[in-house]
């Protein structure tokens, strides 16, 4: 079983990307229009420049939840196997959380949660 199905997935992957770059490059429509190469944002015509940039604070806090987010999520299978993994899977959890809260310390010491 060594990695010859590997190789084929990753051929298989490679081949039908470059296929379906091909397929839109000669099927797609070449027509461009004003319409088409203007912006667009919810439908909404943009009257006039914004006065102020939007601060990046919203996006950093919704990227730093998301991730924490996914990192409590991999609690779930260590907590189905618990029994099973015995004192290796409590190890296993202790420093799982040490890596996360050394990353939840660092963004908190960096200031991603003050609000200004």
């Amino acid at each position: 079983m060594g990695t010859l199905p590997v190789l084929i997935l990753v051929t298989l992957a490679v081949l039908f990307g470059i296929v379906v770059m091909a397929v839109t490059a000669i099927l797609g429509p070449k027509k461009p229009t004003p319409e088409k190469l203007a912006p667009y944002e919810c439908g909404i015509q943009e009257i006039e420049a914004p006065h102020r940039r939007f601060p990046v604070k919203y996006l950093l806090t919704g990227m730093l939840f998301i991730a924490f987010d996914i990192e409590v999520v991999s609690f779930y299978p260590l907590a189905v196997l618990m029994r099973q993994l015995q004192v290796f899977g409590l190890i296993e959890l202790l420093v799982f959380l040490a890596v996360l809260a050394v990353g939840y310390l660092y963004v908190w010491r960096k200031g991603a949660f003050t609000w200004e």
